[in-house]
Formats: C-alpha cells, sequence, structure tokens
C-alpha cells in the first residue's frame, strides 16, 4: 500500500512535522512543554523513564516517532 498523506500502512501518524530535521531544539522544548502541560490536567504523571525518553527526543537523539513506539512497547510488556 503505501504511505498516503502522513499515515503509514500500519495506520500510524507520520510524525514527519515533529522530526528532528524539521525543529530546532527550542521548538522540540516548547513541544514537550506543552504535552507536559496537557498531561498534568489529570493524567498519570511521566515516570523517570518517560521523562528521560523526552529529554532524548528534545536534545535531538531520538525522534519523536520513535520514542512514542518506546513507550507504548513498554507499556505492553506489563
Amino acid at each position: 500500500m503505501g504511505s498516503k498523506r502522513g499515515v503509514n500502512t500500519e495506520g500510524t501518524i507520520i510524525m514527519n512535522r515533529y522530526s528532528i530535521a524539521n525543529t530546532t531544539k527550542a521548538v522540540r522544548e516548547k513541544l514537550v512543554a506543552n504535552a507536559e502541560a496537557i498531561n498534568s490536567l489529570g493524567a498519570e504523571p511521566l515516570t523517570k523513564d518517560n521523562r528521560s525518553l523526552l529529554k532524548k527526543y528534545v536534545g535531538g537523539i531520538i525522534e519523536l516517532d520513535d520514542l512514542r513506539k518506546m513507550i507504548i512497547d513498554k507499556y505492553k510488556k506489563h
């Protein structure tokens, strides 16, 4: 099938807009801060592991989509 307008064959959204190549560190910091603010409105607090993964995204080490997959996989194992 291939890719169609931002959705890959598995149906997950491709986060190209938020990729490391398309953002600056300052933009990634703001994205993460906004996500943390939304999370604080009622979700469980971020774990140390998840916060560490977010820091790796901000630092340009891992892509957001990879981070998302890592977190999902971690919770599937439990």
